[in-house]
């Protein structure tokens, strides 16, 4: 996506970094879901947690 700093076709592995703050992001613990779906829970945990008003919040599909 065009000036969000995201891409529209993000990776797995480029959800292990934040492009905000460049801190490492890693997955959910194990919990039945595939590792893909654990990295996206806790990529988003680490937008609620440390940029709250960042839009992806809003709008998690327009950047996932």
């Amino acid at each position: 996506m065009e000036g969000s700093g995201m891409s529209s076709n993000t990776l797995a592995e480029d959800l292990s970094i934040c492009p905000v703050c460049d801190a490492s992001i890693d997955p959910d613990p194990p919990d039945g879901f595939t590792e893909y779906a654990r990295q996206v829970a806790g990529y988003l945990d680490h937008f609620a947690e440390d940029h709250p008003d960042h839009p992806i919040l809003d709008a998690p599909e327009g950047y996932l």
